[in-house]
């Protein structure tokens, strides 16, 4: 009971330090109707229409040195960029979240430090002259589903979808959606385990013919 009500206070108190530490971001959520969230120092939000492209639900902690890029305009063609956050969600450390697609973050989740989530990509075609960094974009809409566990150092590209409580290990970069209840690690990751529900283990996944 004093260890919850220490948390608590703690809690509170980086709350407040969050409004007076980010005024207008503050101001933008509360007015949405976001309580309770709390947010690091240094974060960057690039691309002036993020604040209306940034929604973020109740009790989100987000840590130092975090990073939201939305690109509404690139190499002459027009993107919709946003970012959505669910109830409850944790992400530590030097976040990145690159946006031209939309990116939703189920209730619950998860981040270690170091996550990279990007719904966005240089052109990819060698035959163009000129350099990448000035070819259209890729651009493809990520969905982090519920309650989803993302280790550290871990790079989920566009197009992905995460089913629920999927946990992603260290280093992984995620090139393909996985289902629910997955265990998925490695460059590229590929499925590890998935949880038997009536035995109440993690069961491996035979992953010869990956």
């Amino acid at each position: 009971m004093e260890y919850q009500f220490i948390v608590n206070i703690k809690r509170i108190i980086k709350c407040i330090l969050t409004y007076i530490k980010h005024p207008i971001i503050s101001i933008k959520l509360l007015k949405d109707g976001t309580r309770n969230f709390c947010i690091g120092k240094n974060i960057t939000i690039n691309g002036w229409k993020g604040f209306d492209n940034l929604h973020c639900d109740n009790g989100v902690y987000i840590g130092n040195d975090s990073r939201f890029l939305f690109v509404t305009e690139y190499a002459g063609e027009e993107y919709k960029p946003e970012i959505r956050i669910g109830k409850d969600v944790c992400i530590e450390n030097r976040f990145s979240a690159l946006a031209a697609a939309p990116i939703i973050i189920g209730d619950n989740c998860l981040f270690a430090s170091d996550v990279m989530i990007t719904s966005e990509n240089h052109g990819m075609n060698p035959e163009e002259t000129s350099s990448y960094s000035k070819t259209k974009l890729l651009a493809d809409k990520v969905v982090i589903g519920d309650g989803c566990w993302l280790g550290e150092k871990v790079s989920i590209l566009p197009g992905v979808t995460l089913g629920q409580r999927t946990i992603v290990a260290a280093g992984a970069v995620v090139t393909k959606s996985f289902p629910a209840y997955s265990l998925i690690g490695g460059v590229p990751a590929r499925l590890l385990k998935t949880y038997n529900f009536e035995k109440h283990i993690w069961e491996s996944v035979n992953n010869k013919n990956d």
